[in-house]
C-alpha cells in the first residue's frame, strides 16, 4: 500500500484449521447449513494464515458453509442474489438456514441503499452454470490444499511503480496522503502492529465515503435487510448481515492529533431496528486493540487477519446460539 516498503510484509497463505468452508467450485450439490456473500473479505483477500472467517465459523459450529460470489448475470446487488436463490428453490433444496451478507463498511451504502427487485429470477440450471459447481466430487469438510504459486510479472527498470516509490516517499514527509497517493499514512499512540514505529496506513476512501453514513441511507439500507429477513423467515433461515469494519474506524481512536471526521457507521446502525442478526465487527475487533492485540488487521493491507477472524466468528456464534439478535 501506498509503496511504503518498511512496512511491507508478505504473508504467505496457509490453511490450518481442521473443517473449511466450501466454495463454488468445491460444491457438489448437498446439504448446506449456510451461505456466506460478499466481498474479499469473505474470499480471503487478507492472504497469510487462515485468511477465510468461513473457516473459524465452520470449525467451530460444525456447519456446511459456502461461499458463494454475486449473481452477476442478473442481480444488482447482494440481496438481490439473495432473492433469486429463495425464488428459484435453491436455499430450500439445499437445507439452508443462514445467509450471511458481508461487505466492507466503505462500500455498505453503494452495495445495500438499491432500490430491490423482490421477483427476480432464474432457472436452476442456469444458477450451477454460473457458479460452476463441481457435481464429480464428493461434498467434503476439508478443502484439498494446494501450494500458492507466486506470479511476478516482467517489468522494466524504468516503470511508473519506481516513480511513485521515489515520488510518495519524499512527498509522505509533507502530507498523510503524499498529496497524490491512494494510501494515507499516521502515526498511532499505541503501537498495535508488529512493523513500524506506531504507524497506521490506510485506504483513502475510508475517508472519502464517511459522510453515506448518514440515517437516511441507513434507513433504506435497514428495510432492504428486514424485508430480505422477513421473506427468509418463511422459509426458516435466519439473516446474518456483517459489515466489514474500515481500518481507518477501527484504528481512528488512535491516531495521534486526528484531524479527520469522524464515522458514526456502527453507531447509527446500533440505533436501527433490525429482524436480523446484526455483527458489530467494530465493537468486537475494538476489545481486541485495547487489550494490545497487535496485527487485528494486516500493517500493509486493507483487510483484518485471522486474528479478527477468529474474534469475530466467537461473536457470531453467540449471536446465533442466544439469539441476542432482537433489536
Amino acid at each position: 500500500m501506498g509503496y511504503i516498503s518498511e512496512l511491507a510484509n508478505p504473508k504467505e497463505k496457509k490453511e490450518t484449521l481442521p473443517i473449511k468452508h466450501l466454495e463454488a467450485s468445491e460444491y457438489s450439490g448437498s446439504q448446506v447449513d449456510m451461505i456466506t456473500i460478499g466481498d474479499s473479505f469473505s474470499n480471503g483477500g487478507g492472504g497469510g494464515l487462515n485468511p477465510y472467517f468461513q473457516d473459524y465459523l465452520a470449525t467451530k459450529t460444525g456447519m456446511n458453509i459456502l461461499n458463494l460470489s454475486n449473481y452477476q448475470e442478473k442481480t444488482r446487488s447482494y440481496i438481490e442474489t439473495v432473492y433469486l436463490l429463495g425464488n428459484n428453490g435453491f436455499l430450500e433444496q439445499k437445507g439452508v438456514k443462514y445467509i450471511l451478507l458481508e461487505s466492507v463498511q466503505r462500500k455498505v451504502t453503494q452495495r445495500f441503499v438499491t432500490q430491490v427487485n423482490k421477483e427476480i429470477n432464474d432457472k436452476i440450471e442456469n444458477i450451477n452454470k454460473f457458479y460452476k459447481f463441481n457435481t464429480h466430487n464428493v461434498l467434503s469438510s476439508k478443502r484439498v490444499e494446494t501450494k500458492n504459486v507466486n506470479y511476478v510479472p516482467i517489468t522494466p527498470f524504468i516503470n511508473n511503480g519506481n516513480v511513485k516509490f521515489v515520488l510518495y516517499n519524499i512527498l509522505y514527509n509533507f502530507s498523510d496522503n503524499g498529496y497524490l497517493s491512494q494510501v494515507y499514512k499516521t502515526k498511532i499512540s499505541k503501537n498495535l502492529f508488529s512493523l513500524g514505529d506506531r504507524d497506521l496506513i490506510f485506504y483513502k476512501n475510508d475517508l472519502a465515503r464517511i459522510n453515506q453514513s448518514n440515517i437516511k441511507n441507513f434507513e433504506i439500507i435497514n428495510k432492504n435487510l428486514n424485508e430480505l429477513a422477513q421473506y427468509l423467515e418463511k422459509k426458516g433461515i435466519k439473516l446474518i448481515f456483517m459489515p466489514a469494519v474500515n481500518k481507518f474506524d477501527l484504528y481512528s481512536s488512535y491516531i495521534v492529533n486526528n484531524k479527520y471526521p469522524h464515522d458514526k457507521f456502527f453507531e447509527l446502525f446500533e440505533t436501527m431496528k433490525k429482524e436480523y442478526i446484526f455483527v458489530n465487527a467494530k465493537e468486537v475487533l475494538s476489545k481486541k486493540l485495547e487489550a494490545g492485540v497487535k496485527d487485528v488487521f494486516h500493517v500493509d493491507d486493507t483487510h483484518w487477519s485471522y486474528k479478527a477472524s477468529d474474534a469475530i466468528t466467537d461473536k457470531i456464534v453467540n449471536l446465533i446460539n442466544k439469539k441476542e439478535y432482537k433489536n
